[in-house]
Order: C-alpha cells, then structure tokens, then sequence
C-alpha cells in the first residue's frame, strides 16, 4: 500500500506539472514561444548615395550596414556601363571603415557628414578595374546652397591623354560659374577663364553646360560652413574638358587643427593607402597593406588661401569637411576622407 500511495502521489504531482507547463504557468514554453516569436529583428540600416567614380562615372550606391553588404548602379557611364549593377558583403574594421570582399586593400569610409570614399570592381577598356569612387548621401537640390567660391582639383583623360590640374571656380545665385586653371579667381585670375551654367536635373543632380555643351553632372553638399562639389566630366570632345572626375571645396584657410589625424586614400594607379598628418608633416601609415615610410611636407594656403603645396611638387585639398584631393604631374590624383 505504501508503495501504491507513493505511485500515485508521484502521478498526481507530473500531472500537476503537466498541467502547469500546458496553460502557460510559471514562466512555461508557451510564454517563452510567443515572447521569441513576437520580437522583431533590427531592421537594416541603408544609407544610399550619389556617387562620382574616378573614371568618370556616375551612379548610385547603397549600404546596409545592419548585414553588412552593399549594391550598386551604374547611372551615367562613357564606358558602355550604363544599367550595369553589383553588389556585395562587407567586413567591419576597427577604425569604423569597412572592406569590401573581394576588392583587394580598398575601403569603404561613411562621414558623418554624409560624404561617401568607396569602390567597386568593373571592367574599363576591356581591363577588370577597381575604380574609387566619391559621393554624397544628401545632395543639395537649390543653387543658393551651392553659391560659393571653391577651390578643385581635377584629373581627366581625351584620346588616351591623362591629365589634371587644380584651381578655382565660382558658382553664383543665376545659376552661372566660372572656373580659373592654375589660378585664383577671388584675387584676379592670370590666364584664360572659362565659364556656363548649372541646370538642375532633381534629386541634387546638375547638368554643368558650357555654351551648349554638356560637360557633365555635379553633386553637391554643405557641412559646417563648407561646401563640396563632386563633378563627373564626360566631355569627349576632341578639345573637350575630358572624361574624368573634379573636386573642389569652398575656399577657407586650413591650418593643423584642421588637418591633424588619420586619412584613407585610393590613387589613380590602383593604390589605396592610410595617410597620418600631424603639423605639416603627412606620412604614409600603409600602402595597399603593407608598412610605408613614405613623408611629405605641406605648405598650408599655397599658393592660394585653401591649398596646400607639397614637397612632392603637387597640390592638394585636405578640407575641414574631411575632403582629401591631391594631384601631379602625368595625370596622378588621389582622392581620400579623413577617418579620424
């Protein structure tokens, strides 16, 4: 009987528990169920961008940086990649810069600002190519947010021929510009200038005639006081403006407040490389991954106020709005963000 009693007692007791667990009761699975079931993943977080490539390209590129991949469209292209997409994952790292998987040494940089250092893997001319690109998450879409005197650096290609040169440009309330070649336009411009028209295209694209001619499209932002301006050139024209890229910063003095800290660079021959500036000394940190000993020298507002000169013999803009460009001679650019 005892035996029996315990029996019994033990099967009243899983019973009770069974009972318990199957109408949800302290804590069961069918809480435990509904509670997994009605929390929600975080949702993606995409940032989109209007984007210059190097070459001179135009499209636009999106990154979901909750899973950590990206995608993009070719919009405007001179190389018969017009409609052309691609996409692909992303790996973190830990100065807040991405790496795109299968595009060796490039980074991708996102300012808080908006401003946009990335690549892609295409093929130019028949050549697989990574080509950097340059863009803005937020375009400005009136001309009075553009008006301003700026300092550029361009690099284009016609007929096989690669060069590029810095100097000024105007944009004016008319929607109107002017640009001065080697020269500063706000204290006389000492040889030929040339000039047109903004036309806006929406979405804080604008079509950048010259006469008739389309010389290409502009984007454009301003970031504490500053504004930068983005210019796909497609001018094929024999004589032309050239296939290429500008880009330029309005003109205020920069000195090392401005300057100091860690820049991430992509170059025309295919080098991507991080850059440390401290005072007026610049040095390569890496190139392509690899340690670099490589200095230069800076010469602050030279030869205008804006530039800087380098012992290099090039000239470039290292802008407060974290703008990093530089040219020289044979038609070598380098364009960059400053990642802290």
């Amino acid at each position: 009987m005892k035996g029996l009693t315990k029996f019994i007692a033990r099967v009243l007791a899983l019973s009770f528990v069974v009972s318990l667990v199957s109408c949800g009761g302290g804590g069961g699975s069918d809480q435990v169920t509904t509670s997994a079931a009605t929390t929600a993943a975080p949702a993606p977080v995409v940032t989109s961008f209007t984007a210059v490539a190097m070459p001179g390209e135009m499209l636009t590129y999106s990154l979901d940086s909750t899973n950590l991949t990206y995608s993009y469209t070719i919009t405007d292209s001179q190389y018969g990649l017009n409609g052309k997409t691609g996409s692909g994952t992303l790996v973190k790292n830990g100065d807040g810069t991405y790496s795109p998987a299968g595009i060796n040494n490039a980074k991708i940089v996102i300012l808080p600002n908006g401003l946009l250092l990335g690549a892609i893997r295409e093929t130019i001319s028949g050549v697989p190519t990574t080509i950097p690109i340059y863009g803005m998450s937020s375009p400005v879409s009136d001309i009075g947010s553009g008006v301003a005197t700026y300092n550029f650096v361009q690099r284009t290609c016609l007929s096989g021929t690669c060069s590029s040169v810095y100097g000024t440009f105007a944009i004016r309330s008319d929607a109107t510009w002017t640009s001065c070649p080697s020269g500063n336009l706000t204290t006389g411009c000492p040889g030929i200038t040339n000039s047109g028209t903004l036309n806006s295209l929406g979405g804080g694209k604008w079509q950048v005639l010259s006469g008739a001619t389309n010389i290409g499209t502009a984007i454009m932002m301003n970031s504490s006081g500053q504004n930068v301006m983005i210019l796909d050139l497609k001018d094929g024209r024999a004589g032309g403006y050239g296939i290429g890229f500008l880009v330029g910063a309005s003109q205020q003095s920069v000195d090392a407040t401005k300057t100091n800290g860690s820049w991430v660079a992509a170059s025309t021959t295919g080098a991507w490389g991080v850059m440390a500036a401290s005072g007026t000394k610049l040095s390569n940190i890496s190139v392509n991954g690899l340690p670099s000993t490589a200095t230069s020298t800076l010469t602050f507002n030279s030869p205008w106020i804006g530039m800087a000169t380098a012992t290099s013999g090039g000239h470039g803009l290292l802008a407060g709005t974290g703008v990093y460009v530089y040219e020289n001679t044979g038609g070598y650019a380098e364009l960059g963000v400053k990642i802290n």
